[in-house]
């Protein structure tokens, strides 16, 4: 019965697994899938120059110290490029603005700002199955001269010592779908380029951190439910609960046994023990003429004729008992079981 029990056990684990995996592989129909690109991006400027009798050229490309009383206005063009390994359909927009920041002694706390659209709102739809690449190129035009004025102002106005540098943000914003994908791509990119304005010398700084190799964007894609693998499933917790089942039914009947087993023997033991005689082994019962009966009440009518001791011993503790009366050549016998 215990082996019955460990392989019901290991059966039912079985199946009842088997079943999760099944059930779970079914419903659970997300693939993922992983689209690579490559993007480029890059800020191109040149500041102009007012007439001085400085500079030869007209004006200065990057990564140089301008004079700030020097400076006229400032080309800045915007490159970003970006190429999937997936076509796609969607659209992405994009814009720039300037942000004046005014502050007192640290840079990092304006106690003013203002903001300024240098590029209205570009909008461009791709409804193309052929498009893998995104690619912008767009300027604008920086009057330095303008901002320096309004920190002037600021000045003039409230009385207040100020510094103040203009901001120029390239921002942005792409929805897409890839081809064979049914979720959406949002994402956003911004380039920065920060100008000094009250310095009598001063550098452009650029912030760009839109420039990636052998990146990927990844994706759950939702497939149709398996409907074979909910029907296997099925069956293997069908199997896993009937196992179940015989376990739980096998313990119940052992207790129930051993319960019943128990009480009986020891309702004998009690009613009978001034005649029962407990030994650890029994004579070799070869050489006696063997008589086996059904019920102890069969037995005590043999002892009720011999008046010879009843022994007895257990064999299988909690489910076999024998019962022994032993008369010259003659050995009488109960098997006490439930």
């Amino acid at each position: 019965m215990k082996f019955k029990n460990i392989l019901y056990v290991f059966l039912m684990v079985l199946f009842i697994t088997l079943a999760y995996l099944f059930f779970d592989r079914g419903i659970n129909t997300k693939s993922k899938i992983y689209v690579n690109y490559q993007e480029d991006s890059d800020v191109i400027y040149k500041v102009y120059l007012k007439d001085n009798n400085i500079y030869k050229s007209n004006y200065l490309g990057m990564n140089e110290r301008y004079i700030r009383d020097l400076v006229d206005y400032i080309d800045i063009e915007f490159d970003y490029r970006n190429f999937y390994t997936e076509t796609l359909t969607g659209f992405y927009n994009y814009d720039v603005k300037g942000i004046l920041y005014v502050y007192k002694d640290d840079i990092n706390e304006s106690i003013w700002k203002k903001e300024y659209t240098l590029l209205d709102n570009k909008v461009k739809v791709i409804n193309s199955n052929d498009i893998d690449i995104i690619d912008i190129t767009d300027k604008v035009k920086i009057d330095y001269g303008l901002y320096g004025k309004e920190i002037e102002r600021y000045i003039n106005d409230y009385k207040i010592v100020v510094s103040g540098y203009l901001e120029v943000i390239f921002s942005l914003k792409q929805n897409f779908n890839f081809a064979n994908i049914d979720r959406v791509m949002e994402d956003d990119r911004e380039i920065k380029v920060i100008i000094p304005l009250s310095y009598d010398t001063f550098r452009i700084d650029v912030v760009n951190d839109n420039n990636k190799v052998d990146s990927y964007n990844d994706f759950s894609n939702k497939e149709p439910v398996n409907y074979l693998f909910l029907v296997f499933g099925a069956f293997s917790l069908s199997l896993g609960i009937s196992f179940l089942a015989l376990v739980i039914r096998n313990m119940i009947f052992e207790y129930q046994g051993q319960s019943k087993y128990e009480h009986e023997l020891k309702k004998i033991l009690n009613q009978y023990g001034d005649i029962l005689v407990k030994v650890k082994k029994f004579h070799n019962k070869k050489k006696y003429n063997l008589i086996y009966v059904d019920s102890f009440k069969e037995l005590m009518d043999v002892y009720d004729k011999v008046r010879n001791p009843i022994s007895y011993r257990e064999i299988k503790r909690n489910r076999e008992t024998i019962f022994l009366i032993i008369q010259e050549d003659n050995a009488w016998i109960y098997t006490f079981s439930v």
